[in-house]
């Protein structure tokens, strides 16, 4: 079994001298040695990258939360702004309501009062036909 594989061996690309076990050997070193080399360059880069990106998340999250409490005090400004307006809207239109209600009260009782007044000649007329049978001659001169 061991002939038949050295005879492979030796077919292949010829037999395993010392010298290329040394050199395997010392490759196998040199690259474990620059494996180690290049993961702690990686690792190095990636928490580097890592934390400028934490760094940019960071300052975004500043931004928006910073761009948040404006709106919502603008929101709110604007708010108790609209509350005003409504208040002074609400008192001008209680006004205007009293002005009209005053008014028309006055209108109501001027209407009256000239009712009561035409009335009254109703009834002078309607006294004066009784007494004297014949309707008061109106004159039309003007």
């Amino acid at each position: 079994e061991t002939s038949s594989r050295k005879s492979r061996e030796s077919s292949k690309g010829g037999g395993s001298s010392a010298g290329d076990q040394r050199w395997k050997g010392n490759y196998s070193q040199t690259n474990n040695a620059l494996e180690t080399k290049a993961d702690a360059w990686q690792n190095a880069e990636l928490h580097k990258l890592n934390k400028r990106y934490e760094n940019m998340k960071a300052s975004i999250h500043e931004w928006e939360k910073e761009k948040k409490v404006r709106a919502k005090v603008k929101m709110e400004r604007k708010k108790k702004e609209l509350e005003k307006k409504i208040k002074r809207s609400h008192q001008v239109y209680q006004l205007k309501i009293s002005r009209i209600d005053d008014i028309a009260g006055g209108a109501r009782a001027q209407v009256d009062e000239k009712r009561r007044n035409e009335e009254l000649k109703i009834k002078e007329k309607a006294k004066q036909i009784r007494a004297t049978g014949f309707v008061p001659f109106t004159c039309l001169c003007f």
